[in-house]
């Protein structure tokens, strides 16, 4: 194991924050912490083994143990990880009584979206000051709040694959990415997206492409080959017949039909 950095004494609620790494057929046997701890791979492949399910984390999904929730950890291939780890008792801000609210059993999150401030964590934690401590809970405020933003709802699970797909629309996610994202087997993914979006997740993942595709068509200047370029397809020509397929007519025709 070698570790980048670690720092204690934070300013609350946050007791301890560590960037490692793990060697290789890595195994932690199965145990558990008396505070809420936060996993967040930033690479390789994560198995987290909770009550009999195993959750594979990839980079940039992060996970959040409640207190007293019993778990092992494995890695065939070796993986890096910024952890979290949160005081026990509740603090003046009321955090830690937001995070007990929301996070009543084991979840997985994507946070790709902030992976750029782990840099940042890294450079305060070598500075030992007050005012980096306090930059750090900053920056950790900032990935945690937004985390309980998006399980605010009883469509917890919406969100988060709302979100994740509208982070990737420049890509061409399979369906076996995105329900490895999303810690969950293909066969719940489609059952839960069908029950929830009426639709089978590629065809909510389409969608949401036309959606975008459509706003841009309207709302940009951007050329109908930079639109099918930011959206991942092969071509102008690739991304005209897909487009035609879901909306009944061409992007040039839309275009002109939607003109101010």
């Amino acid at each position: 194991m070698s570790k980048f950095f670690q720092s204690n004494n934070l300013a609350v609620p946050y007791r301890h924050l560590n960037m490692l790494s793990r060697d290789k057929n890595y195994f932690l046997p199965e145990h558990d912490h008396l505070f809420f701890q936060i996993i967040w791979v930033t690479k390789g492949v994560l198995h987290v083994v909770h009550k009999g399910t195993e959750h594979r984390l990839r980079r940039g999904q992060l996970c959040i143990i409640p207190p007293g929730q019993r778990h092992s950890l494995m890695s065939e291939g070796g993986y890096e990880q910024l952890g979290i780890d949160l005081n026990e008792k509740h603090d003046e801000r009321g955090i830690v009584s937001m995070v007990e609210k929301q996070v009543k059993d084991f979840v997985v999150l994507d946070r790709s979206d902030m992976l750029s401030v782990i840099p940042d964590l890294g450079e305060k934690a070598g500075l030992f000051t007050v005012l980096a401590k306090l930059q750090i809970a900053s920056l950790l405020d900032s990935v945690l709040l937004s985390s309980l933003q998006m399980l605010d709802s009883e469509t917890s699970f919406r969100s988060q694959m709302l979100v994740l797909m509208h982070l990737h629309l420049s890509e061409n996610l399979t369906l076996n990415e995105i329900s490895s994202r999303l810690a969950v087997s293909t066969s719940t993914l489609e059952r839960i997206t069908n029950r929830e979006f009426g639709c089978s997740v590629m065809g909510l993942y389409h969608q949401l492409k036309i959606n975008k595709a459509c706003s841009l068509i309207i709302n940009s200047e951007l050329s109908m080959k930079q639109i099918a370029e930011s959206l991942g397809f092969f071509d102008q020509a690739h991304f005209s017949r897909f487009f035609k397929q879901k909306m009944k007519m061409t992007p040039v025709h839309f275009k002109k039909t939607n003109a101010l």
